[in-house]
C-alpha cells in the first residue's frame, strides 16, 4: 500500500510536469511535439456526444455547444485534482479555472469559461467556422476530479457550412491525424450509439494510424438510445471492434437535462442505474466513472512504458537548449569588455574559417533535384539545400575554378593566325637571317593581353567569396548585438574592398613588368628555343641536299665560317646554315619559320601563364586573408571602441532577451521532468 500510494503522489506530480512542459512549448512558442508528450487525444465525427463524455469526466458544463463545428480548435483539458479548496475574492470555491493565454486570471463561473474559448477561438479563427491548429489550454482545478489531461479535437465532418472551405473535412481529418499518428498518444475513438459501428469515422481513421488498435480505447455514446438485444450486448461487449484498450459504453443528457441544467452527478447516477437496469453483466464496466477510472489506469502504464523514450527526448531537448544557451551567452555586465570580446571572437573566427576550422551553413541549388511535372513555360525555382562549409572551402574552389581552371584553359595559340605574313610585312627589304626579335615581342606582348580580365576577375570572385563569409560569421558571433553586427560587416567589407583594389593593381603591374620585359632568355623557354631551332637547321639541311642531288649546279658556294671552339650549339648551326645562303625567300623555309615562332610563342605564353596560375592564389592569401587577420581588428577597435558607440551597439535584440528566457525556463522546466522521470523509473523498479 505504501508503495502505491507513493508511486500514485509521483505520478500526480509527473502529470503536473507534463502540464507544465505543454504550457512552457506554448508560451515559448514552440510545439509540443518535439517531445511527443503521452496524452489521451478525444476523436470523433459532429454530433457524437464528444463534449458531454468530457463534461460528465471534468464533472462540470464548460464546453460550447450548438450545430455544426462548435470546436474549431484543439482543446488541451489539463484537469488538476485540488488538495483544497481555494479563496476567491472572499469566497471559498471547489472549482476553478485558469487559461494559459490569460495568465492568473481565475474563472469559477461555467459559462465565462465557455464564452472564453468562443472569443478566443473567433479571435484565432473568426467567426466563420474556420478551424486552426493553434490550442487552446484550460487548466481546470477541483477536488473532485482526478488529475488527467485531456486533448479534444475537432469533430470529424464530411460537408461544409457557411463560410468553410470546400475542404473543410480534409483540413479537419489533417488536423486529427496529426495528433493521433503520434506513437505517444492514446485515441479515444468516440461513436455513437444510434449509427452502426462499422461507419464510425473515429474507429476508421483510429485503425488507420494503430492497425493493431494498441492505443485505441472505444467509447459507445448514447446507449439509451440502442436496442437493448444480443446485437447491442456484442457492441458493448467489445466482441465486434478490435481495441485493446477496451470498449466503455456511456449515456449523454438529453435536451431536457441541459435545458434544466440537471447536475453532473445525478446524470451519472442515472447512467449507472441504466446500465444495471438493461446491461448487469456489464454494469461494471460500464459508465463515466469507470471511464474516467480506466483513463487514468490507461495513462499511467502508458507513462511508464514511454519513459525511456520520453527520457530521450527530455535529454535530446535539454542538449538543444543548453546549446543555444551556449551560442547565446550570458547577459553582458560589462560592455567595455563585451565590445573587445566580441571584436576578437569576430576576427578569430573569420581567420579560422579561413583556415576550416570555423564552419557556417549556406544554401546551394540541389546538385540531384527532384523530377517536376509542370506546365513547359512555368520555370522551376530551384530547390535550396543546407551545406556546411567556411571560407578556408569556399577559397579553395575560387582557386581552383578561376586560377587552375580558367586560366589553365586560356588558349595558347588564340590570336597566331597568318604567322608568316606578319614575319614577312617585319622583315623590310634585307630578310632576317632568323626569326625578328620585335615579332616575337609584339605578338607575346598581345597573347599576354589576354590574362588581364581572367586574373582580375579571379580577385573579384575571390572577394565576393571573402564577403560572405564576413556576413555568415559576425551573423553567427554577433546574432545578440544586430547593430553591432551591421557596423562590423561594413566597416570589414570597406576594409575589404580597398584590399581588393590594392589586389587588382598588383595583378595588373605584375602583368605589366612580364609584359616589359619578354626574358627569351628565361631557362625554360632557351631550353625549348634551342631544340626547335634544332629541327629547324636539319629540317633545312635535308631540303638543301635533296636540291643538289636533283641539280648539282644548285650547289651554293661556301663562304667563310669559322667554328667555334666550343661546341657548337642548335642555334649556331642553324645561322652557319643562313650563312651559306639559303634560299630566305623559299615558301617552305617561310612555312617552317612561322611553325617555329608559334611554338616558342605557345611556349613562353605557358610560362607566363605558370606563373600567374601560381602568383594569383599568393595574391589572394597576402592582400585579404593575412591583411583582415592582422589588421581587421584594429581597424574595428579604432571605428567602434568610444563611449558612445558602445551604449548603442552592444545592446542586445528584444529576440534574443526572449530566447534566452524561454530557453533557461525550458530548461528547468526539463530538468524537473528529469528527475521526475527518473523518480519514476525507480518506484516502477521498486514496485
Amino acid at each position: 500500500h505504501y508503495f502505491i500510494q507513493s508511486n500514485l503522489r509521483i505520478m500526480d506530480r509527473f502529470l503536473a510536469t507534463l502540464n507544465k512542459l505543454q504550457d512552457v512549448f506554448t508560451t515559448a512558442g514552440v510545439s509540443s511535439k518535439e517531445i511527443d508528450l503521452p496524452q489521451i487525444v478525444v476523436v470523433g465525427s459532429q454530433s457524437t456526444g464528444k463534449s458531454s463524455v468530457l463534461e460528465n469526466i471534468a464533472k462540470q458544463n464548460f464546453l460550447p455547444r450548438g450545430m455544426g463545428i462548435v470546436t474549431r480548435r484543439p482543446l488541451v483539458l489539463q484537469m488538476i485534482q485540488a488538495a483544497t479548496k481555494k479563496s476567491i475574492g472572499g469566497q471559498v470555491y471547489d472549482t476553478w479555472a485558469q487559461f494559459l493565454h490569460q495568465g492568473d486570471v481565475c474563472y469559477t463561473n461555467m459559462e465565462s469559461i465557455q464564452q472564453e474559448i468562443i472569443d478566443d477561438t473567433n479571435r484565432k479563427c473568426g467567426s466563420n467556422k474556420g478551424i486552426s491548429d493553434d490550442p487552446i489550454h484550460l487548466k481546470l482545478y477541483s477536488t473532485r476530479i482526478p488529475s488527467l489531461t485531456l486533448v479534444d479535437l475537432p469533430g470529424l465532418t464530411k460537408i461544409p457550412v457557411g463560410d468553410q472551405p470546400s475542404d473543410i473535412d480534409q483540413r479537419i481529418e489533417r488536423l486529427v491525424r496529426s495528433y493521433i499518428v503520434k506513437e505517444n498518444s492514446i485515441i479515444l475513438a468516440v461513436s455513437a450509439g444510434n449509427v452502426d459501428i462499422a461507419n464510425s469515422d473515429s474507429l476508421k481513421l483510429a485503425r488507420e494510424v494503430d492497425p493493431t488498435g494498441s492505443r485505441t480505447i472505444a467509447v459507445i455514446t448514447k446507449c439509451d438510445l440502442m436496442e437493448c438485444n444480443d446485437e447491442t450486448s456484442a457492441v458493448l461487449n467489445g466482441t465486434s471492434v478490435d481495441v485493446k484498450l477496451g470498449l466503455i459504453g456511456v449515456i449523454n443528457r438529453n435536451n431536457k437535462q441541459l435545458e434544466e441544467k440537471t447536475p453532473i452527478e445525478k446524470i451519472l447516477a442515472i447512467e449507472d442505474d441504466f446500465f444495471l437496469g438493461h446491461f448487469p453483466g456489464l454494469a461494471d464496466r460500464m459508465g463515466t466513472e469507470y471511464l474516467t477510472s480506466q483513463l487514468c489506469d490507461i495513462l499511467i502504464s502508458h507513462l511508464k512504458t514511454c519513459l525511456p523514450m520520453l527520457a530521450d527526448r527530455i535529454n535530446e531537448q535539454q542538449a538543444h537548449h543548453r546549446e543555444i544557451l551556449k551560442d547565446i551567452g550570458e547577459e553582458p555586465t560589462d560592455p567595455n569588455q563585451a565590445m573587445i570580446t566580441l571584436l576578437s571572437h569576430f576576427v578569430d573566427s573569420l581567420a579560422k574559417s579561413m583556415e576550416g576550422k570555423y564552419t557556417y551553413t549556406v544554401l546551394r541549388p540541389d546538385p540531384n533535384p527532384p523530377k517536376q511535372f509542370s506546365e513547359p513555360e512555368q520555370k522551376q525555382e530551384p530547390l535550396l539545400i543546407p551545406e556546411l562549409t567556411s571560407a578556408g572551402a569556399e577559397l579553395f574552389n575560387v582557386f581552383q575554378d578561376e586560377c587552375t581552371s580558367k586560366l589553365s584553359k586560356i588558349p595558347a595559340d588564340k590570336n597566331l593566325k597568318n604567322l608568316k605574313k606578319v614575319i614577312r610585312s617585319t622583315s623590310g627589304v634585307q630578310p632576317a637571317l632568323f626569326i625578328p626579335d620585335g615579332v616575337f615581342n609584339t605578338l607575346i606582348t598581345k597573347q599576354l593581353d589576354m590574362f588581364d580580365k581572367p586574373s582580375e576577375h579571379a580577385i573579384t570572385k575571390s572577394h565576393q567569396c571573402i564577403a560572405e563569409a564576413i556576413d555568415m560569421v559576425a551573423a553567427k558571433a554577433m546574432m545578440r548585438y544586430p547593430k553591432l553586427e551591421r557596423e562590423v560587416v561594413n566597416i570589414s567589407k570597406d576594409f575589404l574592398s580597398k584590399q581588393s583594389r590594392e589586389a587588382k593593381e598588383f595583378v595588373a603591374e605584375y602583368l605589366e613588368v612580364e609584359k616589359s620585359y619578354i626574358n627569351t632568355n628565361h631557362p625554360e623557354f632557351i631550353e625549348r628555343y634551342q631544340v626547335a631551332a634544332a629541327l629547324f637547321a636539319e629540317n633545312n639541311e635535308d631540303e638543301e641536299k635533296q636540291k643538289v642531288k636533283e641539280n648539282p649546279e644548285h650547289m651554293t658556294p661556301k663562304l667563310t665560317y669559322t667554328k667555334p671552339t666550343t661546341k657548337e650549339s642548335a642555334l649556331d648551326k642553324l645561322m652557319t646554315k643562313f650563312e651559306r645562303g639559303e634560299d630566305a625567300s623559299s615558301e617552305e623555309r617561310a612555312n617552317k619559320e612561322a611553325e617555329l615562332m608559334e611554338k616558342l610563342l605557345i611556349h613562353y605564353f605557358c610560362i607566363v601563364r605558370a606563373h600567374l596560375v601560381d602568383m594569383v592564389p599568393k595574391i589572394v592569401m597576402k592582400f585579404f586573408v593575412r591583411k583582415l587577420a592582422t589588421q581587421l581588428n584594429s581597424i574595428l577597435i579604432k571605428s567602434l571602441y568610444t563611449d558612445e558607440k558602445i551604449r548603442d551597439l552592444v545592446q542586445e535584440s528584444d529576440r534574443v532577451t526572449r530566447r534566452r528566457k524561454a530557453s533557461a525556463k525550458m530548461m528547468k522546466v526539463l530538468l524537473e521532468a528529469e528527475k521526475l522521470v527518473s523518480d519514476i523509473a525507480v518506484g516502477r523498479n521498486v514496485e
